[in-house]
Order: structure tokens, then C-alpha cells, then sequence
């Protein structure tokens, strides 16, 4: 099983874990990570437990931020440098999160992130009048 991180501005990250699961029905193996308000020490520590804490079970984590640039992306990237089984990944929607939920168990962890990334953006749609 593969875990996921949303880590995001805010109540952003556990609003989209709540929101899954409202879709899904679950959301196992599912953290939040606000950086609101933290130092980017007390981020890195925080992401560090989540990552090292990880249950015998777990074969990846995917690190689903909430923008390229921000505090979130660069206190991960620096996290996952060293990490082979972690990914980190931007622009968290709903749409990624279910994906997510519905391939992490059937895809290894680069063809899942890739999968995020094509899912994610192909939801981004303009209705055409």
C-alpha cells in the first residue's frame, strides 16, 4: 500500500482528505499537514515523522502539495532528496486525491505520480458555450 501527504496552506490539506472520504469512503492512509503558522524546522520535522512512521505495509509515499514554490514544496523536496520510496507532487485538487485512493494499490509508485499529474491536469476543464 502506498501512503499519501497532503501538505498544504491552512485547513486545505484535511478539507481535501474529507473530502475524498466523503466520496470514497475512506481515507486510509491519508495525512494533512498544515504548514500554517510553523517555521520551516517545524514543518521539516513534522513531514520527517510522517515519512519515517510509516507502517511495515507501506511500499511509497506521495507527497501531494499544494503549490511549486511555497513553503510546502520546498520543505518536502528537501525531505524526499534522499528518499527513493517517497515522490512529492504539486497542485493537490480533488481530483488527484481520488485518483490517488483508486490506483495507489495498483500502480508502482513513478507510473502513480504520473497518473496524478495526467489526472489532475485533465480536470482542470473550461466548459465551451
Amino acid at each position: 500500500m502506498k501512503q499519501g501527504v497532503v501538505i498544504a496552506h491552512g485547513p486545505l490539506g484535511a478539507a481535501y482528505i474529507e473530502a475524498a472520504k466523503t466520496i470514497m469512503g475512506t481515507d486510509d492512509g491519508l495525512f494533512a499537514l498544515s504548514v500554517t503558522d510553523m517555521s520551516v524546522h517545524e514543518i521539516a520535522s513534522r513531514l520527517e515523522s510522517i515519512v519515517n512512521d510509516t507502517r511495515e505495509d507501506v511500499d511509497g509515499i506521495v507527497i501531494m502539495a499544494c503549490l511549486r514554490g511555497g513553503s510546502s514544496w520546498n520543505v518536502s523536496a528537501a525531505v524526499v532528496r534522499d528518499k527513493p520510496k517517497v515522490q512529492l507532487i504539486s497542485g493537490v485538487n480533488l481530483a488527484m486525491l481520488l485518483t490517488f485512493l483508486t490506483k495507489r494499490d495498483s500502480l508502482p509508485l513513478d507510473e502513480l505520480t504520473a497518473k496524478l499529474k495526467s489526472e489532475a491536469v485533465d480536470g482542470v476543464t473550461i466548459l465551451e458555450k
